[in-house]
């Protein structure tokens, strides 16, 4: 009995030694990998040193202290790529500003202060007092950099769902609009009926855009429904559409800069934060 306890502990001492060798060997490759990402963040090699922090992770589990440095390199490297992003953007939004202030020289802002929380940029032209009982496409954009068509019809009963603009054999179509949606609203007057139905961001499936690259052009406009009915766009209305599209494109660069550079500095501080801890 005692022979067999003698060959117990024996085992275990091998067994702790063998351990601390092996456990002295992984904190020496730990070592080693935490260097590589040190040298790849001096290069500005980014990418590669965020994926070298990952296989530490992985490898190493129970080297805590190994990767509690890991940790410190990852946040060492993002507020580096953040600092970058806030440089690159505060170059940029500034022009893109300006160039936004300039084409909206051209637009009506309207907002409801009493329904409306984000307010709208409406083409000069296309204001909705003026261009009552007329069948038309109207496009305008909003503070958030969210883009709408909408079909405006009045006469005999359509149930118009979706808008297709063609030119020969191109042409551009909506999505469908059920009448259930609450984009789409109609009511009668009388004989007359009215029916507007409004296609949001990618709802309008490029017709905005296939406006804009073929405003020169004659543009056939088919409302499809139970029944369907055709007009030729108006120039004026070209011309409103393209604008609002070219808003839209510098607006969504100004929106997607302010996002970045807030996400950025957020992300810096909560690094400064967690360093003062």
């Amino acid at each position: 009995m005692k022979n067999f306890k003698g060959i117990i502990i024996f085992l275990l001492a091998v067994s702790f030694f063998i351990s601390c060798d092996s456990r002295k060997e992984m904190e020496k490759r730990a070592d080693i990998r935490l260097k590589r990402i040190q040298q790849l963040i001096d290069q500005n090699s980014l990418n590669v040193a965020k994926s070298e922090i990952d296989s530490i992770h992985l490898l190493f589990p129970r080297l805590v202290n190994k990767r509690r440095v890991a940790a410190a390199l990852e946040d060492t490297i993002l507020r580096r790529e953040s600092s970058r992003t806030l440089a690159y953007c505060d170059s940029i939004l500034p022009s893109k500003e300006r160039e936004t202030d300039s084409i909206q020289k051209n637009f009506r802002f309207e907002k409801d202060k009493v329904y409306q929380e984000i307010g709208n940029f409406v083409y000069k032209t296309q204001k909705t007092e003026n261009n009552a009982g007329r069948n038309f496409l109207k496009a305008y954009v909003d503070e958030n950099a969210d883009i709408y068509l909408i079909s405006n019809y009045s006469g005999g009963k359509l149930e118009h769902t979706w808008v297709e603009v063609s030119l020969k054999e191109l042409s551009a179509h909506t999505d469908t609009i059920d009448t259930s949606n609450p984009s789409y609203h109609s009511f009668t007057d009388g004989a007359q009926r009215f029916e507007v139905v409004t296609f949001k961001n990618k709802e309008d499936n490029g017709v905005v855009a296939f406006i804009a690259q073929n405003t020169a052009m004659p543009l056939k406009v088919t409302l499809h429904g139970k029944k369907n009915y055709e007009y030729f766009l108006d120039i004026a209305d070209k011309k409103a559409i393209t604008e609002t599209y070219h808003l839209w494109i510098v607006k969504k660069d100004v929106v997607k800069l302010r996002k970045e550079i807030k996400k950025a500095t957020a992300l810096i501080d909560r690094i400064e934060r967690e360093k003062t801890k």
